[in-house]
């Protein structure tokens, strides 16, 4: 059937709702802008209470200052005489019912005297504790007695024991050391047991005696001084440390919390976790950050169902590194916006479900053609031409693609068909070379052997009847006859190589001992050339091969080295065994060298390069690595080739732990040896 819809078709039809689609993007967006913009007033707005919390809050503490430094002034200046117990007294007392949000006021002395007035609400109104230490000498006089609001007595004057001594409390060091600017971080109170800071002032009290005047908060009357400022902002607001602990909010007016810190002196504020789960431990935890920086700035949240603004801001006050932290309803500023921003979500996902719907039924066709194309390229990819789905019905491009694909499946096939027709005539071809190969080298080495036989005999019987020029002839005779039998015999070895499906029979043998049996061998041209023969073969190493074919492995490798040696030379043979269980064997030789090119073809057959005087000067056909390599493959033995022009070259063999037998690739049975065998040959980098 022919296709009747094209792409171009559906996209036509798609086009009305691409384009109501991209109109309600557009109110979307509208709808977003509206979102960021309401957003940025949001900010605006959290960022206005921040400010007005955190100037109400450097006014609470700025109160206690102005206090704490008039007093300090008046001490030094002499206006009040701070040795008179009595006029002390009532001017703290005095200063306390100025400030009502100082808990109390007191002086301390360089000698470990201390007067004190501590205001405590009662249900009967505020009452006063008035605390004096006197220390003369070796003696210490403690006074307490308790006032009301009209400084009348309602507890006499009494002694008491108090092992209290003001030098030893924060205050009195941040006001000697300078400290914060005399601002103490939160600690638990010596006398009420409850946590708060104080603002102290060094002061002069009269000749020599220096003394230091304090002013206490209780973190209670700070977090009821931020629960009137939450009425103020319709929210939550807080005081933080850096790291998370409360200073003021309205759970720290809690009785439990208050009692709880009071019990444990180790910890004058509470953790997250004392206070539960709260707006306040909402807000933090949407702040933290992974840098571990300060979590400050504006962020938006839910917590129990209702969404919240909140930002953190820091407060830095004479020394006081806090944060600031206000949370207010989203409903209160945005809850007009919400409303129409549902309604608008839910019509946009309507439209968005018919939009997505209506692109399912139009993408059918398209995606059913992909399915048949990518089920036909799995069958070609894996050589199966049988059974591909035939195109049908639907968009013009996918069935033309279809087409394409099965045309292209044919032709694949047929030229597949034709390449393995290809390779098992090579194969055959192959296999006819060899048989060829050995039939003509045994046809040549009958009538070989005859001319080598009678020449040796006529070289016994009648050498004495010859004249010297006619016994250097037969010399010759014999000489070049027994290389041509050599050269036949590497032919035949390389023939029967190709041919030969039999695996090696692996036994135990010493390394050693088989190096020195081809030492003893090839004694005669090493001698003759004065080559130094170093065998660095452990006496007791042992290998599981087949001793034929290693031995030709090591004897073609040590001929070469002995060959391409100059007089004088040097080889070498070592051997060691590897941590993975495999033998290294390495024969070094300090030859002719080889090229970057000769080194390439070295394991290509008869590619013996003839550009080399010394080369050409020594007899062979270029088979002896050839024939190495094609035994190496067959032990598992990585063989590698490392060499430099007249610096020598090395011949690196890698017998296996446990060599297995493997079956003749290809190219070995067509007698074709590839430019880059498996095995990997490595040029030196200065080459």
């Amino acid at each position: 059937m022919r296709p009747f819809w094209s792409v171009r078709t559906a996209l036509l039809i798609a086009l009305p709702l691409l384009v109501g689609f991209a109109a309600l993007s557009i109110i979307g967006g509208g709808i977003v802008i509206a979102q960021r913009g309401t957003d940025s007033a949001a900010r605006a707005l959290m960022q206005s209470a921040n400010g007005h919390i955190i100037s109400r809050t450097t006014g609470y503490l700025a109160e206690a200052e102005r206090s704490t430094d008039a007093t300090a002034r008046a001490i030094t200046e002499g206006t009040i005489a701070s040795q008179d117990r009595a006029i002390l007294q009532r001017y703290l007392w005095q200063q306390l019912m100025a400030h009502p949000n100082l808990s109390g006021m007191y002086v301390g002395y360089e000698d470990g005297s201390f007067n004190y007035v501590l205001r405590m609400n009662t249900v009967a109104g505020d009452q006063f504790m008035f605390k004096s230490i006197e220390v003369q000498r070796r003696s210490r006089d403690v006074r307490v007695t308790w006032r009301n609001a009209f400084y009348e007595d309602i507890v006499p004057e009494a002694g008491m024991v108090d092992g209290f001594d003001p030098r030893l409390r924060p205050w009195y060091a941040a006001a000697t050391r300078g400290l914060n600017s005399g601002w103490t971080e939160p600690y638990i109170f010596w006398t009420t047991r409850q946590p708060g800071i104080s603002v102290a002032r060094p002061a002069n009290c009269g000749g020599a005696m220096n003394c230091v005047i304090g002013a206490d908060i209780t973190l209670a009357d700070l977090s009821l001084f931020f629960g009137g400022l939450e009425r103020d902002i319709g929210g939550r607001a807080f005081l933080l440390t850096d790291d998370g602990k409360v200073i003021a909010a309205s759970e720290m007016t809690a009785g439990a919390i208050s009692r709880s810190l009071g019990r444990n002196s180790a910890r004058a504020l509470p953790e997250m976790s004392d206070i539960g789960a709260s707006l306040l431990q909402a807000v933090w935890q949407a702040g933290m950050s992974p840098a571990g920086s300060r979590p400050v700035g504006y962020r938006a949240l839910e917590w129990d169902g209702a969404g919240y603004l909140a930002e953190l801001a820091p407060i830095d006050f004479h020394g006081l590194s806090w944060l600031v932290g206000v949370a207010v309803p989203r409903a209160g500023p945005l809850g007009w916006f919400a409303g129409v921003r549902d309604s608008v979500v839910w019509l946009v996902g309507g439209i968005a479900l018919v939009t997505v719907l209506s692109g399912m039924a139009l993408s059918q066709p398209i995606v059913s053609g992909l399915r048949r194309l990518e089920r036909n390229a799995l069958k070609v990819r894996v050589g199966e031409f049988t059974d591909l789905a035939m195109p049908e019905g639907g968009f013009k491009e996918i069935r033309q693609t279809e087409e394409a694909l099965l045309d292209m499946a044919h032709n694949l096939q047929s030229q597949m068909q034709a390449t393995q027709l290809a390779l098992d005539e090579a194969i055959r071809a192959g296999q006819i070379k060899s048989e060829f190969l050995a039939h003509m080298s045994h046809e040549l080495r009958t009538p070989l052997n005859g001319i080598i036989g009678f020449s040796e005999l006529l070289e016994m019987t009648a050498a004495a009847k010859l004249e010297p020029r006619e016994r250097s002839y037969l010399a010759d005779i014999i000489g070049l006859g027994r290389h041509l039998q050599h050269l036949i015999e590497q032919v035949l070895e390389f023939a029967r190589l190709e041919g030969d499906g039999q695996g090696p029979v692996a036994a135990p043998l010493r390394l050693g001992e088989v190096a020195d049996s081809i030492k003893r061998m090839l004694e005669r041209q090493w001698a003759e050339k004065r080559i130094t023969w170093i065998n660095g073969i452990p006496a007791n190493l042992e290998v599981s091969l087949d001793e034929t074919p290693l031995r030709q492995i090591l004897t073609n490798l040590l001929t070469n080295a002995v060959k391409y040696t100059r007089p004088d030379g040097r080889v070498s043979l070592f051997a060691a065994r590897q941590e993975d269980g495999s033998t290294l064997v390495t024969i070094k030789d300090t030859g002719i060298g080889m090229s970057p090119e000769e080194l390439r073809n070295a394991f290509v057959p008869f590619s013996r390069s003839l550009r080399n005087p010394y080369v050409a000067a020594n007899s062979g056909v270029g088979l002896g690595l050839p024939i190495t390599k094609m035994l190496c493959d067959r032990l598992r033995i990585a063989i590698t080739l490392t060499s430099e022009p007249d610096a020598g070259t090395t011949a690196t063999i890698r017998i296996p732990a446990g060599p297995a037998v493997i079956q003749p690739s290809q190219a070995e049975i067509m007698g074709v040896a590839t430019e880059q065998p498996s095995h990997m040959l490595r040029l030196n980098a200065e080459v």
